[in-house]
């Protein structure tokens, strides 16, 4: 009975580990700072360092090979305040946009009336030619 206990214990344990390791590498930590350290995935694991070196070496070993990998914070931050930016950006060019195509509706309009008022004869006044000479 000790041994199934054990074996149930150990499972247990590496569940633990791999939700740990999870939630740091998604950045979602819960329990420590989230950094990809042995320390936080301990503290995030509730598994002493101890015991993740002499039980779950295996899982360790995984972790710290993909933490480098992982933590590329300053990148992803330096990409989010680039993707932010450029939002901005192009809200500000999409309302300078409609505000430029409503000028254009209103210039298209005037030289419409402009065109027609133009080719009625009757609308045109004829300047007299000697007030012109003076």
């Amino acid at each position: 009975m000790t041994l199934s206990h054990n074996t149930s214990s150990n499972e247990e344990e590496r569940q633990a580990v791999l939700s740990a390791i999870t939630r740091i590498h998604d950045g979602r930590a819960e329990r420590s700072n989230g950094a990809h350290t042995v320390v936080a995935l301990a503290t995030e694991s509730g598994i002493t360092r101890q015991r993740l070196y002499e039980h779950h070496s295996d899982l360790l070993n995984d972790f710290k090979a993909t933490a480098g990998a992982t933590s590329v914070g300053p990148n992803i931050k330096a990409l989010q305040r680039q993707l932010a930016q450029t939002g901005e950006r192009n809200q500000q060019l999409a309302a300078e946009n409609a505000l430029l195509r409503s000028k254009i509706r209103t210039l298209s309009a005037v030289i419409t009336e402009l065109t027609l008022d133009s080719t009625n004869v009757d609308a045109v006044v004829a300047m007299p030619r000697n007030r012109l000479r003076g």
